[in-house]
């Protein structure tokens, strides 16, 4: 059945008061009746979209619902709610997402007031979490507790946040989502060439603090590194200049073509000075002309793992990786405890689909470290573990060609213990489609998703390979070529195998791995 989009009206209404709907929502769905689409509409709007691919009729009444986290960072209130919402609600299934957000899994509409109770009781929501408004800011997992960022943007992200939040009735029926980022990070670990919009902190050789202008990013099919905005941002300038975008991408984004409405495809039929023009037109002042890029962090370069001191005093924050984003409840209700054990502060979700636990007193930090790293997410990662992302995949999602999750978290063990010796910078995605969520197109190897033949001639799972994929501030980031190459799910340890082998046998004269796959050609 053809989805409708809501109008603003109708999705505001329904939005403001969730649980007034929620009785309707279950008796049509126990009646084994289709959702209509005004209840699927609201329900996108909560965060949460319906099981698709599961092969079960008795699967057919779960849902996905995402949490929305605000700046990145979950304090251990909101962390012990959602370890229980993640046991008692979700069949132990929670996933960390490259948008640093959670994702449950197995979610009954039945269970849906009790759930948000459980959120609002500590400060969070699902709601704008998804749809086709604006997406969770993007933004650095360590911002006021790192000692190298070059700004805390926290109270940035959450005033534009908040502006979104309070005038919904005007942001909430884009053509399409529109993804922001807002950081600080000395690393760049927001990703700014692959936002929508972004601001990205650095300091001018006055020390003053500015922000370098990003648009028109993206990944997915239709994939774009960001044009630079050539114009600066002052700090007070950030929330005017996000708004002044949104407002131009909702008025003149492509309500005809869904393929085409994305900021980026606005900005490609405008011209990137037309839409600059836009802006300063909307803001009624021009911005700082900004001709030079800030220099800006390598891709494998934007991680936090291991101990690291903090800018509190006598504080200090850990890095840790999943595999794959993937945790068990049992496993989130354990990470809650030890920090409950430790008082730490919190938690914070990078874009990696890892996790940072801080405000840790730096003399409990290293038995913190082991005991996290006990249950299997290290603080010192293989470089197999330290970078691979996956997304659902057909597990759950209606557009996945291949199984992504359990399968990657067994790569990457058989990886490790087949090649325990290797060291080197990684950065691997498998992706259960070609609109490649959990990021193949920016990874030194990507495997997205596809039906292949075996030796035997049977159609079977498999995966295309890309590779040499980098994100290096506008010159320098370029996407993972094609490499002709198609491999099935069993042989793809083995393909990796294969290169680092090869590379090991003849380097092509490369200094590093990375570099490597950026020039290997592979037999077809």
């Amino acid at each position: 059945m053809a989805e409708k989009e809501l109008s603003a009206v109708e999705v505001l209404k329904a939005s403001r008061n969730p649980l007034k709907v929620i009785e309707d929502i279950y008796k049509e769905a126990e009646g084994g009746t289709p959702l209509s689409t005004e209840y699927i509409g609201l329900l996108k709007w909560y965060g949460m979209y319906p099981h698709i691919n599961t092969n079960e009729t008795e699967d057919k009444k779960y849902f996905m619902k995402r949490i929305k986290i605000v700046d990145a960072k979950l304090n251990l209130e909101q962390l012990a709610v959602l370890s229980k919402i993640g046991r008692e609600y979700a069949q132990g299934l929670v996933d960390f997402t490259n948008r640093q957000n959670v994702q449950f899994h197995f979610i009954e509409i039945k269970d849906m007031p009790v759930i948000l109770e459980m959120l609002e009781s500590v400060g969070l929501t699902s709601r704008m979490a998804s749809g086709d408004g604006p997406r969770p800011i993007m933004t650095s997992p360590v911002a006021g507790i790192d000692a190298d960022e070059i700004f805390d943007a926290s109270a940035l992200v959450k005033e534009v946040d908040t502006y979104f939040d309070k005038n919904d009735d005007r942001f909430c029926n884009f053509p399409r989502k529109y993804k922001t980022g807002i950081s600080g990070c000395g690393r760049h670990t927001a990703a700014h060439e692959v936002q929508d919009v972004a601001f990205t902190a650095f300091k001018t050789e006055n020390d003053e603090v500015l922000f370098d202008l990003t648009v028109g990013g993206g990944l997915s099919k239709s994939k774009q590194i960001a044009y630079r905005a050539n114009r600066y941002v002052k700090e007070s300038q950030v929330k005017d200049v996000t708004v002044a975008c949104a407002e131009i991408f909702r008025d003149n984004g492509n309500r005809a073509n869904r393929n085409k409405a994305r900021v980026r495809h606005l900005i490609n039929d405008w011209g990137l000075e037309k839409f600059v023009d836009a802006i300063e037109e909307k803001l009624g002042y021009k911005l700082q002309e900004g001709l030079v890029e800030p220099k800006i962090t390598p891709f494998e370069n934007r991680t936090h793992f291991g101990i690291h001191k903090a800018k509190q005093e006598n504080e200090s924050f850990i890095g840790f990786a999943t595999n794959s984003g993937r945790i068990a409840g049992e496993d989130f209700q354990a990470i809650s405890n030890i920090c409950n054990k430790y008082n730490a502060k919190g938690l914070a979700l990078t874009p990696t689909q890892n996790f940072i636990i801080y405000g840790v007193q730096s003399s409990d930090a290293q038995n913190l470290a082991d005991e996290i790293d006990a249950l299997g997410y290290p603080y010192a990662p293989s470089p197999f573990r330290a970078r691979l992302q996956s997304c659902t995949g057909i597990q759950f999602c209606k557009f996945g060609i291949t199984e992504t999750k359990e399968f990657a978290k067994t790569v990457v063990t058989q990886l490790e213990e087949n090649h325990p010796d290797f060291k080197e910078n990684l950065i691997m995605a498998i992706s259960g489609c070609g609109n490649g969520c959990s990021h193949p197109q920016i990874s030194d190897i990507g495997f997205i998703g596809t039906n292949v033949r075996d030796e035997n001639g049977k159609r079977v799972e498999g995966y295309d390979v890309h590779l040499g994929g980098q994100l290096h501030g506008e010159k320098g980031s370029r996407f993972a070529r094609k490499s002709g190459v198609k491999v099935t799910a069993p042989n793809l340890v083995g393909f990796v195998g294969k290169l680092i082998a090869s590379y090991n046998e003849d380097n092509l004269g490369q200094s590093t791995f990375k570099e490597y796959l950026n020039t290997v050609e592979l037999e077809k």
